[in-house]
């Protein structure tokens, strides 16, 4: 990609701005979600751990100077692939060596992280790293339109005696085959996803209803979604329920926007839950989404959440109610959320002037 860094100087001054902010001349970054955004790239090797194969150090100057500290084991495979071209010095460890003992610390020294002698700059890092640049909104429409599509090929694979696991099996190659890889995967058979909200799939059969569910992470960026199967017809009674639970969703998306706190749009989410006739205290079964992008959540909306939404932050809903949920990703735009997770071949239904993901019958 020969424009894959051209926003990094964007993104530097970002930081840069933060630390002079704070009085500081070095930034040490460590947390995957900030490296990920830094370097739209892979930055771990399990991928269960919290933690990065690598650090940056990033120099306040004009311009700002980038150091990028790994071992002997990450650094070819590094610059060779997902740091390919990178303008940054290279600070090369034995894999015995700790890397702690090889980054800068002291009271002109930030960190993403606590501790290690840097002064905390997290809330502002996070404040930088959560407004996407114009290309990463381009890179993660992409991966939101990839995600969708994969989950409808599973749909249109899976019966109902395939196997929750074998299911989830059949989504993983569906991703990993166009470049995604899944950090979060659940199935949930029949109507499981109702009394599991976080349904890891099991060795039982799908059923007459299978939900899909992926968080799929390429380039640094993830999106969320979540899509149901039914082989058998829905009654007028599961629709009327499906319907309703997409007007929830109609209620967090159309409070998703520019200048909102998050709690105000979270608040007018949950208050939905009464209106469309759901017991109004639906919402404790479940988190209902929050932030994300680059993480799958960076952590479940409150009332009390006080970020303040901005334009080219990223968010993702899931409301979820009587054995159903719906759940996609957004950039947030100046005139509201701007839905990414779509596909045309997926059923659709218009619920607030967008078109939301219907159930799809086989």
């Amino acid at each position: 990609m020969a424009d894959r860094w051209d926003d990094l100087p964007e993104k530097l001054g970002g930081l840069c701005r933060i630390a002079a902010e704070a009085g500081l001349d070095t930034l040490v970054l460590r947390e995957p979600a900030t490296l990920a955004w830094l370097f739209e790239a892979r930055v771990h090797v399990p991928l269960t751990l919290d933690a990065a194969c690598l650090e940056a150090v990033v120099h306040v100057a004009d311009p700002p100077g980038l150091t990028v500290v790994t071992n002997a084991i990450e650094a070819p495979r590094l610059q060779d692939t997902e740091l390919a071209g990178l303008p940054a010095e290279w600070l090369v460890l034995p894999w015995w060596q700790p890397r702690d003992a090889a980054l800068p610390t002291g009271p002109q020294v930030g960190g993403d992280r606590p501790g290690l002698g840097t002064v905390d700059v997290r809330a502002g890092v996070a404040a930088v790293r959560r407004v996407l640049t114009p290309r990463q909104r381009d890179l993660l429409a992409a991966v939101g339109r990839d995600a969708a599509c994969a989950a409808t090929r599973t749909a249109l694979r899976v019966t109902p005696a395939t196997s929750e696991y074998a299911a989830a099996g059949l989504f993983a190659a569906e991703l990993m085959s166009a470049g995604m890889d899944p950090v979060v995967l659940m199935v949930a058979g029949g109507t499981r996803g109702g009394r599991h909200r976080h349904p890891l799939p099991t060795a039982d059969p799908v059923g007459s209803r299978a939900m899909l569910v992926c968080c799929a992470r390429r380039d640094g960026l993830i999106a969320s979604v979540t899509r149901i199967v039914s082989f058998d017809p829905l009654s007028r009674a599961q629709e009327d329920t499906y319907r309703r639970l997409l007007l929830v969703e109609r209620a967090f998306l159309d409070a998703t926007q520019p200048g909102t706190q998050l709690a105000a749009a979270f608040s007018a989410g949950a208050a939905a839950y009464r209106a469309q006739g759901f017991d109004p205290q639906e919402w404790h079964r479940h988190h209902q989404g929050g932030l994300s992008g680059l993480q799958p959540r960076e952590f479940p909306a409150h009332h009390d959440s006080e970020v303040v939404l901005r334009e080219g932050m990223v968010a993702a809903w899931n409301p979820s109610a009587a054995g159903w949920k719906v759940e996609d990703t957004a950039v947030i735009r100046a005139g509201g959320p701007d839905l990414l997770v779509h596909d045309p071949e997926w059923p659709c239904v218009e619920v607030g002037g967008r078109a939301r993901p219907g159930v799809l019958l086989r």
